[in-house]
């Protein structure tokens, strides 16, 4: 299985809980062998429709992956 399979679909949540989008891709480094970042669709009502945000983090930010993909810090706050 490959790793966008993992990946895709799961929601990505900053330190302060918001759910700030979900996995749609993953750039991967093929002379390291790693995740080198993810391409997020922006959560919420815009996202199930197609018009999202495509937001990249990097493999840097990403605290935790499990069920969620946990972030650190606050990657993108409201305005």
């Amino acid at each position: 299985m490959k790793i966008i399979d993992e990946l895709a679909g799961k929601s990505v949540i900053d330190e302060s809980g918001d759910q700030i989008g979900i996995v749609k891709d993953v750039e991967w480094d093929f002379t390291k062998n790693t995740v080198k970042s993810i391409t997020l669709q922006e959560a919420g009502i815009s996202a199930k429709i197609g018009l999202g945000d495509k937001k990249i983090v990097p493999f840097e930010m990403i605290e935790a992956i499990g069920d969620t993909v946990l972030i650190k810090g606050r990657v993108f706050k409201k305005e």
